[in-house]
């Protein structure tokens, strides 16, 4: 089997989690405003349509993807954007990470591991 659906697969989850990444600054940056501002000024714009940008460009990816790959066995991987997104989260963001929070993404790392290897 070829590498390639796989890259696709990982495109999409990085897409998914960049996606997030910029939600959130569009969210701190309009915090305290009403939601009109989105559509009102660009310095809102340009980061929710990159977000949204990346949303289609993932989702092109993903359905590239599963045009080789089983759903069941691709959509593990989805599972790795809930370790991607906190620990970009806390690089970006402060937000903490708890030794606990770490231990829960790697469990999630060794399940999707163990469902691509044995499933």
């Amino acid at each position: 089997m070829s590498i390639l659906p796989y890259v696709f697969t990982i495109t999409a989850v990085l897409g998914i989690a960049a996606g997030q990444i910029l939600f959130k600054t569009v969210a701190l940056r309009i915090a305290g405003r009403p939601p009109s501002v989105l559509i009102q000024d660009p310095a809102f714009m340009g980061p929710l349509i990159a977000s949204l940008a990346i949303y289609g460009v993932a989702t092109v990816m993903w359905i590239l993807a599963l045009q080789s790959l089983a759903l069941s066995r691709a959509y593990m991987f989805m599972s790795l954007s809930f370790v991607i997104v906190p620990v970009l989260s806390a690089t970006y963001f402060g937000e903490p990470l708890t030794w606990g929070f770490l231990a829960g993404l790697s469990l999630i790392v060794v399940g999707v591991t163990l469902t691509q290897l044995f499933g």
